[in-house]
Protein backbone atom coordinates (compact mmCIF):
# COMPACT_ATOMS: atom_id res chain seq x y z
CA UNK A 1 0.00 0.00 0.00
CA UNK A 2 2.96 2.35 0.28
CA UNK A 3 2.98 2.94 -3.47
CA UNK A 4 -0.72 3.90 -3.67
CA UNK A 5 -1.92 7.47 -3.88
CA UNK A 6 -3.93 8.66 -0.88
CA UNK A 7 -6.74 11.19 -0.98
CA UNK A 8 -6.56 13.85 1.73
CA UNK A 9 -10.31 14.49 1.85
CA UNK A 10 -10.21 18.26 1.17
CA UNK A 11 -10.83 19.48 -2.36
CA UNK A 12 -9.78 16.20 -3.92
CA UNK A 13 -6.06 16.83 -3.51
CA UNK A 14 -3.89 13.76 -3.81
CA UNK A 15 -0.63 13.15 -1.97
CA UNK A 16 2.27 11.78 -3.94
CA UNK A 17 3.64 8.44 -2.73
CA UNK A 18 6.67 8.44 -0.46
CA UNK A 19 9.91 8.06 -2.41
CA UNK A 20 11.38 4.57 -2.31
CA UNK A 21 15.01 4.50 -1.26
CA UNK A 22 17.37 2.31 -3.21
CA UNK A 23 19.18 -0.34 -1.22
CA UNK A 24 22.39 1.09 0.09
CA UNK A 25 25.42 -1.14 0.17
CA UNK A 26 26.70 -1.28 3.71
CA UNK A 27 30.23 -1.96 4.81
CA UNK A 28 31.11 -5.44 5.99
CA UNK A 29 30.87 -5.68 9.76
CA UNK A 30 32.64 -7.96 12.20
CA UNK A 31 29.54 -10.16 12.21
CA UNK A 32 29.79 -10.58 8.43
CA UNK A 33 33.46 -11.56 8.70
CA UNK A 34 32.60 -13.95 11.55
CA UNK A 35 29.84 -15.56 9.49
CA UNK A 36 32.16 -15.93 6.49
CA UNK A 37 34.89 -17.47 8.65
CA UNK A 38 32.41 -19.80 10.31
CA UNK A 39 31.09 -20.84 6.90
CA UNK A 40 34.62 -21.67 5.75
CA UNK A 41 35.35 -23.61 8.96
CA UNK A 42 32.11 -25.60 8.74
CA UNK A 43 32.77 -26.26 5.05
CA UNK A 44 36.22 -27.66 5.86
CA UNK A 45 34.78 -29.83 8.63
CA UNK A 46 32.14 -31.06 6.21
CA UNK A 47 34.73 -31.90 3.54
CA UNK A 48 36.94 -33.78 6.02
CA UNK A 49 33.97 -35.64 7.45
CA UNK A 50 32.68 -36.63 4.02
CA UNK A 51 36.09 -38.02 3.07
CA UNK A 52 36.30 -39.96 6.33
CA UNK A 53 32.72 -41.18 5.90
CA UNK A 54 33.55 -42.59 2.49
CA UNK A 55 36.61 -44.33 3.92
CA UNK A 56 34.61 -45.69 6.83
CA UNK A 57 31.87 -47.03 4.59
CA UNK A 58 34.55 -48.71 2.52
CA UNK A 59 35.94 -50.38 5.62
CA UNK A 60 32.44 -51.43 6.72
CA UNK A 61 31.82 -53.08 3.38
CA UNK A 62 35.02 -55.10 3.74
CA UNK A 63 34.36 -56.16 7.32
CA UNK A 64 30.59 -56.79 7.02
CA UNK A 65 29.86 -56.41 10.69
CA UNK A 66 32.38 -58.86 11.98
CA UNK A 67 34.00 -58.39 15.37
CA UNK A 68 35.50 -55.06 14.39
CA UNK A 69 32.88 -52.39 15.12
CA UNK A 70 35.22 -49.40 14.88
CA UNK A 71 34.47 -48.63 11.20
CA UNK A 72 30.73 -48.74 11.87
CA UNK A 73 30.95 -46.37 14.82
CA UNK A 74 33.22 -44.08 12.85
CA UNK A 75 30.83 -44.06 9.87
CA UNK A 76 27.85 -43.21 12.08
CA UNK A 77 29.81 -40.47 13.83
CA UNK A 78 30.98 -38.92 10.56
CA UNK A 79 27.44 -39.04 9.20
CA UNK A 80 26.24 -37.22 12.31
CA UNK A 81 28.90 -34.53 11.75
CA UNK A 82 27.78 -34.12 8.13
CA UNK A 83 24.14 -33.74 9.18
CA UNK A 84 25.09 -31.26 11.90
CA UNK A 85 27.19 -29.16 9.51
CA UNK A 86 24.40 -29.08 6.94
CA UNK A 87 21.96 -28.03 9.66
CA UNK A 88 24.25 -25.16 10.69
CA UNK A 89 24.70 -24.02 7.10
CA UNK A 90 21.00 -24.15 6.32
CA UNK A 91 19.52 -22.49 9.40
CA UNK A 92 22.19 -20.14 10.71
CA UNK A 93 24.54 -19.07 7.95
CA UNK A 94 22.29 -18.82 4.92
CA UNK A 95 19.40 -17.19 6.76
CA UNK A 96 18.33 -13.94 5.12
CA UNK A 97 18.43 -10.88 7.29
CA UNK A 98 15.11 -9.08 7.56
Amino acid sequence: MSGELKETGNMGQVQSPAPVKAKEKKEASMEDYFRAGLLILVGLLLAISVLQFIGSVDQVIYTWFESEYIPIIRAVFNLAVVVFCLYIIKFYLMKKKV
